[in-house]
């Protein structure tokens, strides 16, 4: 009894840590003594391709002016970037407030209903003359040479399909674990990008050419699911350019726990809707390398929410002196982040270890929320504004 317990709980275990824990090491392993991509940054302006900045937006009232200045004040002729602002059903003054900007090159669209992000970029496709697209968000600040940067980067191979770039969150007083979840995803796509490809982008600032853009159904999540298929199409990959670096607040509210769980619930359940879209892509005969790091990226991480379930609950399958030592000391556990976690609030301290445990638990719960949004077919296309 003891030893099917030790394998059965070895086995949980192996697949709960393998994709935030093996498979990082697994591939800083294969790629040790690869380097990063160089870019060779274009300067001639004649060598500068056209571009549209797409810019999906909704409630965005707060944000819109300082990114549109930080837009037009960007390292890169002005004459050859289309800026395209898509008001997403915004009931705020977000479109009156772009059209404030009398301006050639900005372009302001309305939209009556709120259809999502997804829908609001096919809508600035189909009217962008630029070679280049590139996706922002309206909350997102570039730097301000990094539209020059990552359109450099994707132009200096025809077998990069699409460029994600590198999003530094601001931390608030008070954070829980995002900017170091952030770093953590920033790194296993750098690894990724020196093996093959890496897996999606960040939604909030990607690049890749118009003769690539595929238009995708409202409910599929774009950032995710369009580098698969423009891999799967064109045989492309992607890559993370870490030079092309854009910057944003955290998402939610200082402490805001429901916020987290509600903003990851909603990415995993469109995140399984993309895979199912993209399920060709999972076939290890066909895709080797495109399944090994779909399965081990996300897969295996969309179901460790299960597995910690079964971790903690299978210690009481077998409650002899050992499973009730286990099971114990997991409650022990829970309490005391608990204590700790109250403590710090009172105390308005931030510590960063007791934030890690408890972003990670939070995760593990959004993927539970997330799985039953899909099953139940509840799975939200809008996303809320809390700032």
């Amino acid at each position: 009894m003891k030893n099917s317990f030790f394998i059965i709980f070895g086995i949980i275990i192996f697949f709960y840590i393998y994709p935030f824990l093996i498979y990082p090491l697994i591939l800083y392993l294969l790629t040790f003594f690869k380097k990063s991509l160089k870019i060779q940054i274009i300067d001639k302006y004649e060598e500068l391709p056209s571009v549209s900045l797409i810019i999906s937006a909704y409630n965005e009232a707060s944000s819109i002016q300082k990114k549109i200045e930080n837009s037009i004040n960007l390292d890169y002729p002005l004459d050859k970037v289309q800026i395209i602002i898509i008001s997403d059903g915004s009931t705020d003054e977000t479109a009156n407030l772009a059209k404030s900007y009398q301006h050639p090159n900005i372009h302001v669209v309305e939209l009556n209903e709120r259809k999502g992000k997804t829908y609001a970029q096919n809508i600035g496709a189909s009217i962008s003359k630029g070679e280049i697209f590139v996706f922002s968000d309206a909350n997102t600040i570039l730097e301000r040479d990094a539209l020059k940067v990552i359109v450099s980067c994707l132009l200096s191979s025809e077998k990069i399909g699409c460029v994600s770039g590198n999003l530094v969150y601001i931390k608030r007083k008070r954070s829980i674990g995002e900017p170091e979840y952030q770093k953590y995803e920033t790194l296993i796509k750098i690894l990724e990008s020196r093996f093959f490809s890496s897996i999606g982008v960040n939604g909030a600032f990607y690049a890749l050419r118009k003769s690539d853009f595929i238009q995708l159904p409202e409910n599929i999540i774009s950032d995710f699911v369009l580098p698969l298929e423009i891999y799967r199409k064109y045989e492309k990959i992607t890559v993370l350019c870490e030079q092309a670096r854009c910057l944003e607040e955290i998402p939610y509210k200082d402490n805001d726990l429901s916020g987290v769980i509600q903003r990851k619930s909603r990415i995993l359940s469109r995140g399984l809707i993309g895979m199912l879209y993209v399920k060709e892509l999972l076939n290890p005969l066909k895709y080797p390398l495109m399944s090994f790091e779909l399965f081990s990226h996300k897969f295996l991480r969309w179901t460790s929410g299960f597995l910690l379930f079964l971790a903690y609950f299978l210690p009481l399958f077998y409650f002899d002196s050992l499973g009730k030592l286990i099971f114990g000391f997991e409650n022990l556990l829970i309490v005391l982040i608990c204590i700790f976690y109250l403590l710090s609030k009172k105390n308005s301290k931030n510590c960063p270890l007791l934030s890690a445990v408890i972003y990670f638990l939070l995760v593990n719960i959004s993927q539970l929320v997330g799985w039953y949004y899909l099953i139940s077919r509840k799975t939200p296309t809008t996303w809320a504004t809390k700032r």
